[in-house]
């Protein structure tokens, strides 16, 4: 592929693999009505959200409602060409992108959408095909998918992929599991290296396998899903949340449980493995539109704020933050954010806003810098007296102390050859033994032992080092 961005492209589609997907690209540009409501309540504009546009993703990852089909085709012919997201391209009656699903598998889809989107910001690491393979078949042997170290249990995986996905494999096309399962794509991404298939499929069975319960599994709030406290959705008190972010500070366990609307709430435990009451944390982009529909009604203080479920400070704080204006007169908890500068008042002059640095490359950063560090790395290693290679000494010849360490998410590369390139102590003494037996004058065994600093073990090697000298300074006289 590097090869062909730098050359011909053609037939770059079939090297890809994405010529033989079944699984395909949506048509036409897909919208959320749900999303359109929130963009002209919060921003008074519209536009495309990337994550509806996800091949084999008909629900949205914000609100679990079904996307429909607008009327951009999104087309070879229309590749090129501008369509903004508008009320008249995005009609209320058009095309529903999925039917027919059931209210279990709607929530399936809805998981399915967020764990989707959550690649387009925090894609994982990367990892070549075959290495991919082998990490799904650890992961299997680990949660019991595997007969022996070779074969696998067909039935079981087919058994606990239905049960995680349902009859999501049937509302997609290109999913469908067939009535064989030993012919079946799921079968084959365990058993083959050789064939490619779409993402989607990678992403179902990651969190299949992620879903089970197995010995490398930590879950301290049991198995999900975990139900949805946002109390303005649909979907409220239904198990939407399929992961939990687990966090420890000292001896208690908390548990940020996210759903896909938004909302955010936390669960702690104690070392008494006592579980305490959710706690709010934040409610996501369903706020803003709940709360001015119980202004548009009337409602008081104490109603709305029984309603969303909030203290009444809460309420105030959270629409200060949401820049909502509210008739109420209630202080409200915490600290609100700071005034907006571009409306500056009589009393607090508008602060002088902080010029923001140019955005970074860090994919090119990261590739100059790997370079970089294997020349320091061959740089140490000609030094004399020889200097053990080592991550700090290459970070200090190629940038500043720790500067390296504190982005090493954004330096993946660069971490990577440092510690391919790193040298083990005893490579570093034998290194260090080798040059100073090739100038030394004094070869007595012990004298260079204590020249160099090797422990009283590496005695025989020093003897055999000095003696390999010795039957080369023989031969040459």
């Amino acid at each position: 592929m590097r090869g062909a961005m730098r050359g011909d492209v053609t037939g770059v589609y079939t090297r890809l693999g994405l010529a033989t997907f079944k699984v395909r690209q949506p048509a036409r540009l897909r919208f959320c009505p749900d999303c359109l409501d929130d963009m002209e309540a919060d921003h008074a504009d519209l536009w495309w959200r990337r994550e509806h546009q996800l091949a084999g993703i008909p629900v949205c990852s914000i609100h679990g409602t079904v996307l429909r089909h607008s009327d951009v085709s999104a087309g070879e012919r229309n590749r090129h060409s501008f369509f903004a997201a508008s009320r008249e391209v995005c009609r209320t009656d058009a095309a529903l992108a999925v039917e027919g699903a059931s209210s279990e598998d709607m929530a399936r889809l809805a998981e399915l959408a967020v764990a989707a989107a959550g690649l387009l910001d925090a894609p994982p690491d990367p990892m070549d095909h075959g290495g991919r393979h082998d990490a799904y078949r650890r992961r299997a042997a680990d949660v019991g998918l595997m007969r022996s170290a070779h074969r696998i249990d067909v039935v079981a995986l087919h058994g606990a992929f239905r049960h995680r996905w349902g009859g999501v494999t049937e509302l997609i096309a290109g999913l469908e599991l067939g009535d064989d399962p030993e012919r079946s794509w799921l079968t084959s991404m365990l058993r083959s290296r050789a064939r490619a298939v779409h993402p989607l499929q990678h992403l179902m069975l990651a969190v299949m396998l992620d879903g089970l319960d197995g010995i490398e599994v930590d879950q301290p709030f049991g198995g999900g899903p975990w139900e949805c406290r946002n109390p303005v959705v649909d979907h409220a008190g239904q198990p939407m949340i399929g992961t939990v972010a687990v966090r420890r500070d000292r001896d208690i366990v908390y548990g940020d449980f996210q759903c896909g609307c938004g909302y955010l709430y936390t669960v702690a435990k104690d070392r008494d493995g006592k579980v305490g009451q959710p706690r709010y944390r934040r409610f996501g982009p369903t706020f803003a539109p709940a709360l001015r529909a119980a202004l548009s009604r009337g409602e008081s203080l104490r109603a709305t704020a029984k309603a969303l479920r909030l203290d009444p400070k809460t309420l105030m704080r959270e629409a200060a933050m949401a820049g909502v204006e509210v008739p109420w007169t209630t202080k409200a908890s915490g600290a609100l954010p700071a005034r907006d500068a571009s409306a500056p008042t009589a009393a607090a002059p508008a602060r002088a806003t902080r010029k923001r640095r140019p955005r970074r490359n860090w994919f090119a950063i990261d590739t100059r810098l790997a370079r970089s560090a294997r020349m320091a790395a061959a740089s140490i290693r000609t030094a004399r007296p020889p200097v053990r290679v080592t991550h700090a000494e290459v970070e200090r010849r190629i940038a500043r102390r720790d500067w390296i360490v504190k982005r090493s998410a954004k330096l993946p590369r660069t971490v990577a050859t440092i510690a391919e390139l790193a040298e083990p102590v005893d490579a570093f003494r034998r290194r260090r033994l080798a040059d100073h037996v090739a100038s030394a004058s004094d070869l007595r065994p012990c004298e260079v032992l204590r020249t160099v600093g090797l422990p009283s073990s590496w005695l025989p090697l020093v003897r055999e080092a000095v003696a390999g000298v010795q039957r080369r300074g023989s031969r040459v006289a």
